[in-house]
């Protein structure tokens, strides 16, 4: 298990390490050394410049200088700050061949030509010490960096704050970059996250003990795995009754791709409610599903009797899912209020069912249960869906999605998913948070959502609960996108694409960071 860190909780837990288990010398002798592993295995020995600071970063980059030379790399090692000044670092600088060590305030030029003529620069200049602005001398140097084609950045690109993801325009752009023992809260910014390149963790033995305080689980352990087993003596009621209210003439497609995505992801019986003219339009395209037709409006949207529909089936289901397609109307926020209020089985909101209750958010509040309690919701929105409900801007929630989903969902009481690169996902008291590692720019096209929320349903009626199947959900949805990004290229895979390959999402053991 990986965590997500403040400053503050990394250098808690590095001490707490020292004190216990293995010394801060051993721990950025193990960083060094995992991140030279990982260049010797994908690189060949080519001119290195090592662009070193006088903190313990620094000592990373010494490290990985020594290694490299051994290993036939040419390593320039650039001391951009002067010679070291932490115990840690000059113990690793101690043991550097001295011979190819330059101090950038004595020989700018030369060592300017070092990192432009370089095949890979590594970035060791700052690590998670940086806020404010770079020393200009410092941000020309990294702005020659820039142009080189293998950029790798130990800890935190050199120019970002590590907590907040706030950068100097001039930082380091990595093209990857190595997270020690911990990721780092400010990463998951997305302005932040696009200068990292390819985040890659690295273990450097700090024990999860001393990890006392975190912000959240990085990854977690959430796979497919959480489906229930396909014992003999099942049958279809076994794995839920999940009701679908998706879709209208205008977004049909919505509907399809929720119900199939539902049914892949394991669900024993899925009935769609839609209205009339799309039901119609759908019939030869959906077959293992039920249908429930509801009355519509003149342009094919849902009409205000559609609840009356509905109330005679509320009550058999193990899941209701709302949102997918249905048009932003008045029609579509009083039945999904309707749902919210009424609904006694878990249920998820999707895409124009939060929309549609964004000027009346405290009607989540009336989800409760015979007894007081909140009956289980998800939500799933992206950042301007969550905008709207939260009243925060769109930069405020991207600059701390994690806070933002946890202060949401403990005052609401319900499971947040907050959608984008690394999405949120944070249970209804706001205490447990993961963030998904898996998924790319694949999943940055229509449809998408809906297929997650087709997921996460399934998982909802079978009995898994809220936080699991929403974390869950996420993890099989994004595994499925990196998997068809081994044969596709990223532009070309559909939303439909990730439904047909949920079996072997489920059937095979994925990866986890």
């Amino acid at each position: 298990m990986r965590y997500i860190v403040s400053n503050i909780q990394m250098k808690a837990a590095e001490a707490d390490c020292d004190a216990r288990f293995i010394s801060y010398s051993e721990m950025m002798n193990n960083a060094g050394n995992a991140v030279a592993k990982k260049i010797i295995e994908s690189y060949k020995p080519c001119l290195t410049a090592v662009m070193c600071g006088s903190g313990n970063n620094g000592g990373d980059g010494f490290v990985i200088a020594r290694l490299l030379g051994e290993r036939g790399f040419r390593v320039r090692t650039v001391l951009v700050n002067g010679e070291p000044h932490t115990d840690c670092a000059r113990e690793h600088f101690g043991k550097l061949n001295k011979e190819n060590v330059y101090l950038f305030n004595e020989e700018k030029q030369r060592c300017t030509a070092f990192v432009q003529n370089a095949k890979i620069v590594v970035d060791c200049v700052f690590g998670t010490g940086f806020h404010g602005e770079l020393p200009a001398h410092i941000a020309e140097l990294l702005t020659a960096a820039n142009n080189r084609p293998v950029r790798v950045a130990v800890d935190v690109p050199s120019g970002v704050n590590s907590n907040t993801g706030e950068h100097d325009p001039r930082c380091f752009k990595a093209t990857e970059t190595h997270v020690l023992a911990a990721m780092k809260k400010g990463l998951l910014n997305p302005e932040a996250l696009e200068l990292c390149g390819e985040i890659i963790p690295q273990d450097i033995g700090i024990d999860q003990s001393c990890y006392k305080e975190f912000e959240a689980i990085f990854g977690g352990g959430f796979s497919r795995g959480v489906l229930p087993p396909r014992t003999s003596g099942a049958h279809k009621g076994t794995f839920g009754r999940l009701l679908n209210i998706a879709g209208s003439l205008s977004y049909s497609g919505a509907a399809v791709m929720s119900t199939r995505a539902a049914l892949r992801s394991g669900t024993g019986l899925c009935t769609l409610a839609a209205p009339v003219s799309t039901v119609k339009a759908l019939t030869g395209t959906l077959i293992e599903n039920t249908f429930l037709p509801l009355p519509e409006t003149p342009d094919g949207f849902i009409n205000e009797n559609a609840q009356n529909v509905l109330t005679e089936f509320l009550p058999k289901m193990t899941a209701v899912a709302i949102g997918s397609g249905l048009g932003n109307s008045e029609n579509t926020r009083k039945l999904t209020e309707y749902i919210i209020r009424n609904v006694q089985c878990p249920i998820i909101i999707d895409a124009d069912g939060i929309n549609s209750i964004a000027d009346n958010i405290n009607v989540l509040k009336e989800r409760t249960g015979d007894e007081g309690g909140r009956r289980e919701t998800i939500i799933t929105p992206h950042p301007l869906e969550f905008s709207r409900i939260s009243g925060l801007s769109v930069a405020e929630i991207q600059r701390d999605r994690i806070g933002a989903a946890r202060s949401f969902a403990a005052e609401y009481g319900v499971t947040v998913l907050l959608k984008g690169a690394y999405t949120v996902v944070c249970d209804s008291a706001g205490d447990e948070v993961s963030v998904n590692t898996t998924g790319s720019a694949a999943l940055a096209k229509g449809g998408s959502g809906d297929v997650l929320t087709g997921i996460i349903a399934a998982m909802l009626a079978q009995g898994i609960p809220p936080y699991i199947a929403a974390s869950s959900g996420a993890y099989c949805h994004g595994y499925a996108a990196d998997l068809l990004c081994r044969t596709m290229h990223p532009a070309a895979i559909l939303a439909s694409d990730i439904i047909d390959v949920l079996p072997e999402v489920f059937t095979n053991d994925a990866p986890l960071i």
